[in-house]
């Protein structure tokens, strides 16, 4: 009840912030649950260990309800909206989207259905593919160290997962235990968070309360459903050996270079997923 009361009062004190994610039609929606806050992330990363001083920038949104959350990074939300609007003209998933390969963070309901994780991977031509997991249950330390950061008077918390270790600082002045990607379970909103390593970064970038009663939803297609491992498979399989994937698709993806002699496109391989195990 206190966050009920305290989500219907929170105004002012919110970061504006202007969201670019692209939305299909209604019709290829299925509404989840109500949104009550739409929080904003700039989100770093590294994509290429062998490349270190190369850095990713991408947005993450975090929709957040009464009972669950919904995050997704906008580029990969963005082609997903191209490749399903492409399906709908051609029957072909393909656009000129594919060639911006990277490092799939993925779209996750954390909460939906009750008790469970509904995680999207949408690979590019490869299709989009769903796969369901327990929540996991975030073993955080909370530790005495603070921050204030947009206003925000933060606690830092710790936790290691799905091979990694975590720093978050997070704000009881926003009393919902919601973060970035699958990050939860804190007695507060998470405004920050980072890989100890440094290869991934999230930094609150802006809140929204919602006030035009939209749905947190899902799409209404059919998702290729196969078991965590097998999807976390095939996308190793994209990010590391593109061209085999698409000789074996028969895709042709030869060009010429600048001397008008062909020549095969230089794919960007890398292999730094989120999660490591």
């Amino acid at each position: 009840m206190k966050n009920v009361l305290f989500l219907a009062s929170l105004c002012c004190a919110l970061t504006s912030m202007a969201q670019e994610a692209e939305y299909p039609k209604k019709e290829n929606l299925q509404p989840i649950e109500k949104m009550q806050l739409c929080v904003q992330y700039d989100v770093d990363w590294h994509h290429d260990l062998k490349h270190p001083e190369e850095v990713k920038h991408d947005k993450m949104y975090t929709e957040i309800g009464q009972t669950m959350c919904h995050s997704y990074v906008e580029r990969e939300w963005n082609d997903e909206v191209k490749f399903n609007k492409n399906f709908e003209e051609r029957g072909s998933r393909y656009t000129n989207a594919f060639g911006a390969l990277y490092s799939n963070i993925g779209e996750v309901f954390v909460g939906y259905p009750k008790g469970k994780n509904t995680v999207i991977y949408s690979l590019d031509i490869l299709n989009a593919y769903k796969y369901e997991e327990d929540t996991p249950k975030l073993e955080w330390t909370i530790t005495s160290e603070k921050l204030d950061t947009l206003d925000y008077h933060c606690t830092m918390a710790t936790c290691t997962y799905a091979g990694r270790q975590y720093r978050a600082w997070f704000t009881e002045d926003i009393p919902v235990s919601y973060g970035p990607w699958k990050l939860c379970g804190l007695p507060g909103l998470i405004v920050k968070a980072e890989t100890v390593d440094g290869d991934y970064r999230f930094v609150l970038a802006g809140i929204e309360k919602t006030t035009d009663a939209k749905d947190i939803c899902l799409w209404k297609r059919d998702f290729i459903s196969k078991t965590k491992e097998k999807v976390r498979l095939q996308e190793k399989m994209l990010l590391t050996r593109p061209d085999e994937i698409l000789d074996w698709m028969g895709i042709k993806y030869t060009t010429k270079s600048y001397d008008g002699t062909p020549a095969k496109w230089k794919f960007l391989t890398y292999d730094n997923p989120l999660e490591r195990e």
